[in-house]
């Protein structure tokens, strides 16, 4: 069957190139380039009767899900992707039922807590500070969701990405909270000093932005402020 993938690029994310990449072509991106008209990133392909994963690559590093298909699953390592299915009769499955999920709070900090009411910090200083940490509170979610972040030096270079699975069971009444962080104290890393930006997906779906800056200074609020 003849299955059609698309991506609709906005200003938040410029796209250089982007793949579908899955089993069915060995998670090859050159196998699954895909091809821009207009503002949406289009690919075709035969796929066979099965269950089919597949997530998109853009710009040969940042591998998220796509925000259409609505059917996501898990592979041996826990790894959602997103997925097509294709039934006996050469018929695409979809699923039609709405799934929810709601950012209570969010906020920036240098330590993984869940204390309420965290002072978002702007500024980190890289002598004194651990950890950058991303701290997400959820409620209302419904389905199982993919969330991830991606980290930008100040010259625009991916970073980091990190990706997490988000449910609750229904006996789970409070919030849940994920946190994602740069382990500054990584010996093995480079830190460059200036503006940093986080992007946060849901489902691939871009969410938010955020920036922070990293540097030397030797003293600083409890706000993240120089003095």
């Amino acid at each position: 069957m003849e299955v059609n993938f698309e991506y609709e690029e906005y200003n938040y994310l410029p796209i250089d190139t982007i793949s579908v990449i899955g089993k069915f072509n060995d998670y090859d991106p050159k196998k699954g380039v895909m091809i821009k008209e207009d503002n949406k990133w289009k690919f075709k392909c035969d796929l066979k009767t099965g269950e089919h994963l597949y997530k998109f690559l853009i710009n040969g590093e940042l591998k998220i899900n796509d925000p259409s298909a609505n059917i996501y699953l898990p592979d041996d390592n826990e790894e959602l992707w997103s997925i097509v299915i294709i039934n006996e009769n050469n018929q695409r499955m979809y699923n039609n039922t709405e799934y929810t999920t709601h950012i209570e709070n969010y906020n920036i900090g240098s330590s993984v807590s869940e204390q309420e009411n965290i002072i978002n910090k702007k500024v980190f200083n890289i002598n004194l500070d651990k950890k950058i940490v991303a701290r997400f509170q959820f409620t209302n979610v419904t389905g199982l969701h993919t969330v991830t972040t991606a980290w930008y030096t100040p010259t625009g270079d991916l970073f980091q990405v990190t990706e997490n699975n988000l449910f609750m069971t229904p006996e789970v009444k409070e919030p849940i909270m994920l946190w994602f962080w740069i382990d500054l104290m990584d010996n093995t890393r480079k830190y460059p000093l200036g503006a940093w930006t986080m992007k946060f997906f849901i489902d691939g779906q871009f969410i938010l932005e955020d920036q922070f800056k990293l540097l030397q200074n030797s003293v600083y609020s409890p706000q993240g402020q120089i003095r």
